[in-house]
């Protein structure tokens, strides 16, 4: 989209803000200040932040709902394919598959609420029984195979390491004899594994696959119903916050529980999806492609375009080319327009950078233009600083647990 028309939507206000868009973010910190006990307390702040949360929820649940679509379709086409496995089939279900991950990986910036961990608030962890990376692995679900615990009564409660749609990538597009299980492992020690013929390992990945799809839909259902207006109704949980409130008894606390969910941008996207496939964490070589999400599929740079449309939506609104209420209009409202213009120009920029990668995937942009890809890291990087220092500061939020300390 033009970025020219966005910055005419929402103009600066203020001369002296004005021209610091051009120059720096401090150059209008006196000019904006809140007063004393303002911070988004008051006035048009009060309004502007009830308006945020009744349009962050209403976006979680259009999200929920899209996933719900794409994930019965994904349920249909893993069915079709184990009834009959040919090459046409297949291609469906996988496709099917880079459609509900397309979806979902757009609402993985939204956990809050029901998609949280039970730890937080109005949490229910729906979002790690659907996929759980990066608490993920193959060997557990090459131990499945062999077990064919898949189709036993308890399997939707065990370990989400053995669910979800990790899972499914795995069944879907690995299509290797080997197993990244240990010696020590049963299946190895014992020779399970390696017993098993090709035609009676791809047969039971399909059974496998049938299983876990079903389970994904079903996970999807809850979490539609958890927002629903008719069923859990988290979405009027989260609008009405304040006196009252079991779950958020202040305002306050819920545009905490959103601002947590922007720090997936932080944490997941730019530390483990990018810092860590770079070498500029937790890897020794000049690159670790091994430490990339979507080992099996090869879509890890879809996976941080559609973060970044998630991330997007709840700084400058959900609705078509981003409109609708976000944080960038709080920002306004509590005196910090500069910031939020900031946020406008960056986010799209981090976009820019990723369509700037040529290749399909990472795997292949690391090994052939490893250049691009930090500029992609630094683009990311550029918005996660702002959310760090900037706009926990003007909007008075504390930061999660987990970035706390962090100073990368």
């Amino acid at each position: 989209m033009d970025e020219t028309r966005r910055f005419l939507k929402k103009p600066p206000r203020g001369t002296v803000c004005a021209l610091a868009t051009l120059l720096s973010l401090s150059a209008c910190k006196e000019e904006n200040k809140p007063g004393p006990g303002d911070g988004g307390t008051g006035g048009a702040a009060e309004t502007t932040r009830g308006a945020l949360l009744s349009a962050a929820g209403s976006c979680v649940l259009t999200s929920a709902q899209d996933f719900q679509r794409t994930a019965a379709g994904l349920e249909s086409a893993v069915a079709a394919f184990a009834a009959s496995p040919e090459e046409g089939t297949r291609q469906a279900a996988r496709t099917a598959f880079h459609g509900a991950m397309d979806s979902w990986q757009v609402s993985e910036v939204f956990q809050l609420g029901p998609a949280a961990p039970r730890s937080v608030a109005g949490g229910a962890e729906l979002r790690d029984n659907i996929y759980s990376w990066p608490l993920v692995s193959r060997c557990a679900i090459e131990e499945q195979i062999v077990s064919k615990s898949y189709e036993t009564p308890g399997f939707p409660s065990s370990l989400v390491s053995r669910r979800g749609l990790y899972a499914l990538e795995y069944l879907l597009f690995y299509a290797g004899a080997d197993t990244a299980c240990p010696p020590t492992s049963p299946i190895v020690a014992g020779g399970t594994w390696s017993a098993l013929s090709t035609e009676e390992r791809e047969a039971r990945k399909r059974a496998y696959a049938v299983v876990v799809a079903a389970d994904v839909r079903r996970r999807a259902d809850l979490l539609v119903e958890a927002w629903a207006a008719d069923k859990g109704n988290f979405l009027r949980t989260l609008e009405t916050a304040g006196s009252g409130n079991s779950v958020y008894p202040t305002s306050q606390g819920a545009l905490n529980a959103l601002s947590d969910a922007l720090f997936y941008v932080e944490r997941e996207v730019k530390d483990m999806k990018l810092a860590r496939p770079l070498a500029l964490r937790d890897c020794d070589s000049n690159t670790c492609p091994e430490l990339l999400e979507s080992q099996f599929a090869g879509r890890s740079k879809a996976n941080v375009r559609a973060n970044l449309v998630g991330f997007r939506r709840l700084v400058e609104g959900c609705g078509a080319d981003y409109s609708g209420t976000g944080f960038d209009d709080l920002l306004i409202a509590v005196g910090s327009e500069p910031l939020a213009v900031a946020l406008r120009e960056r986010v799209p920029a981090a976009q820019a950078a990723l369509e700037a990668v040529d290749e399909p995937d990472l795997r292949e942009a690391l090994a052939q233009d490893k250049a691009s890809v930090r500029a992609l890291y630094d683009a990311v990087k550029g918005v996660t600083d702002l959310l760090k220092v900037d706009l926990v500061t003007v909007l008075d939020l504390e930061l999660p647990s987990s970035v706390e300390g962090d100073n990368d």
